[in-house]
């Protein structure tokens, strides 16, 4: 049973290290394809593009920040580390 727990969390944290790089490339494509697009056609000022992208990258980075520490955390539950 110990066993089958363990295999059963390296697959959630397997998904959860999943699921944060795929915020990372998500957030990236957003940024790309919307918001830098979006500040050539409305030209906003240059604070308002630091605001925007840092409203922007901060929580993306903090999403996939705390998905990978879960999915540390339960590699070392699984592995009997913690």
């Amino acid at each position: 049973m110990a066993l089958l727990g363990s295999l059963i969390a390296l697959g959630a944290a397997l998904v959860f290290a999943v699921l944060a790089i795929a915020t990372l490339w998500g957030g990236w494509q957003a940024i790309r394809r919307e918001l830098l697009r979006g500040f050539i056609s409305t030209n906003p000022s240059s604070g308002e593009r630091v605001w925007s992208l840092f409203l922007t990258v901060v929580p993306i980075l903090g999403v996939a920040l705390l998905g990978l520490l879960a999915a540390w955390r339960i590699v070392q539950v699984a592995l009997g580390l913690g």
